[in-house]
Order: C-alpha cells, then sequence, then structure tokens
C-alpha cells in the first residue's frame, strides 16, 4: 500500500517496491535517470501523459492506486488530472453536459445523483 503524498515520492516508493534502480526505472519508461530523479524530487512535475501511462504499466498499478497518482500529478503539476481531461476531450457529450451543468450551476447533489445514475448501468 502507498502513502506518498506527494507524486514524486509515489515514484520513488513504487520504485523501491518493485526492487528497480532509478537507472533501470528510466530505461523501462524511457527517460534519462537525471529526469527521473527531478521526477521523484519534485524538481520537474511536467511529464506527458505518454510518459505516466507507461509508469502506470510498469509499476502495475490498481486502479485505485491510478487515481492516487493522477491527483498527485495533478496536486504538483497544477494541471487538471490527465486521464479526465483525456476522457473529456475524447467525447464530445461529455463536454456539452459538462458546459450545460455549468450553465445551470449545478451542485454537488445534482451530480452525486448523475453518479447513481450511471452506477445502475
Amino acid at each position: 500500500m502507498i502513502y506518498a503524498t506527494d507524486f514524486g515520492q509515489f515514484i520513488s516508493e513504487k520504485r523501491k517496491e518493485f526492487s528497480l534502480t532509478s537507472t533501470e526505472l528510466a530505461q523501462k519508461v524511457g527517460i534519462s535517470t537525471g529526469y527521473l530523479s527531478q521526477l521523484e524530487r519534485s524538481k520537474r512535475v511536467n511529464p506527458d501523459i505518454q510518459l505516466l501511462k507507461k509508469m502506470i504499466a510498469v509499476f502495475e498499478l490498481s486502479d485505485d492506486e491510478i487515481v492516487c497518482f493522477y491527483e498527485l500529478y495533478s496536486k504538483v503539476s497544477g494541471e487538471f488530472c490527465p486521464d479526465i481531461s483525456e476522457y473529456i476531450q475524447s467525447r464530445e457529450a461529455v463536454k456539452d453536459a459538462l458546459r450545460y451543468a455549468m450553465k445551470v450551476d449545478a451542485s454537488d447533489e445534482d451530480w452525486k445523483k448523475f453518479i447513481e445514475f450511471l452506477s445502475q448501468k
């Protein structure tokens, strides 16, 4: 179980959990050891979605760990969670729904009802 509180710590802990050296992980995901070191120390916070997906695959992250990984990335980078952004960008209906929700100022309760509706599928 990962208890990381920041993105770099998450990467470092998972690397150690898999008994990988920095060089081994860097090679597996196609980056330099220096760049990996900067990521682990949160000195660099802007990896692209492809690098994040490679790390997810190498670390064999569970669904909950993927959510944690993306949330920590979002927190440190100041960017929207890339998995959600990618999903929204790929679906026009989602964009329309979000715009409509903004227009009508959908409440948290409205969204909870929507989630409940979707969970019945």
